[in-house]
């Protein structure tokens, strides 16, 4: 069998609506997809409902493998740590970060379940790609416990400076986490050499170029905006049916030169 892609994220790409399961919204979703049906794919993430024990199942030629979370861990890894910790940090723009050691265990404990369910999805040889900042610890924590996977980890937010990231009290366990994959993708330059500064001053880690080396052995880093399927966004605007509510918006706003579309 051809390497196949396994993608490990906070959130499956579907959502229940009226006990039947919808491909979810969102550019995440919409960029990974495609690569997915084509790579034979695999998708482990939370259905986004507290205790639902789901099996696995498959959805538009995806399989879809579940991992609960309990009301405790929504509170502690997805609303503490990740959202009231991590994310606050990294943008270091919108509120003061919040430190909490019962908050750390929580993410520490949902990364290994997650990274337990991307080791049993997973066969030798199989790529993994990580997502984003709620799963930092998985890549470490794969590698440990499958040595044969191809390892990627992308963060979709800005990485700090290291003066700002170093206010964490576990940056150097989330760094090695991170280091675990084979190669990191980051949305700019600027995310890039943060990163490999944070990874020497705190690990000890050497950085050459693109690539960080360092006791578990070398992980390349790089800028790698993330896209979209602009093939299908472009058959859509073009379609009849998006002509119709383009008409009907514009009847609605009463004919304006302009209409200026946002999404947040």
């Amino acid at each position: 069998m051809d390497e196949r892609m396994i993608v490990v994220a906070n959130r499956l790409p579907v959502r229940r609506v009226e006990d039947a399961w919808r491909t979810s919204p969102g550019g995440l979703v919409s960029s990974l997809t495609p690569i997915l049906r084509e790579r034979d794919g695999r998708w482990i993430g939370w259905t986004g409902t507290t205790d639902d024990h789901a099996e696995p199942f498959e959805h538009e030629e995806i399989e879809q493998h579940p991992v609960a979370l309990d009301e405790a861990d929504v509170e502690g890894y997805y609303l503490g740590f990740s959202n009231a910790t991590i994310w606050p940090l990294y943008h270091d723009a919108i509120r003061t970060p919040e430190f909490h050691r019962t908050w750390w265990r929580s993410y520490r404990d949902v990364n290994r379940r997650f990274a337990a369910a991307a080791a049993a999805a997973a066969g030798s040889g199989d790529f993994v790609w990580v997502q984003d900042y709620h799963l930092q610890l998985v890549p470490g924590l794969l590698r440990r416990t499958a040595p044969g996977l191809k390892i990627g980890f992308y963060l979709h937010i800005p990485f700090p400076p290291v003066e700002i990231y170093s206010r964490l009290p576990w940056r150097r366990q989330v760094l090695e986490g991170v280091l675990g994959a084979d190669l990191v993708g980051f949305q700019t330059e600027l995310a890039v050499r943060n990163f490999c500064r944070a990874a020497a001053a705190i690990t000890g880690a050497r950085v050459e170029g693109n690539e960080i080396h360092h006791e578990h052995g070398v992980t390349r880093v790089l800028r790698a905006p993330i896209s979209i399927d602009v093939d299908d966004f472009m058959a859509r605007a073009g379609s009849s049916e998006t002509a119709e509510r383009v008409q009907r918006l514009q009847a609605d706003l009463r004919e304006p030169a302009h209409v200026v579309l946002g999404v947040d």
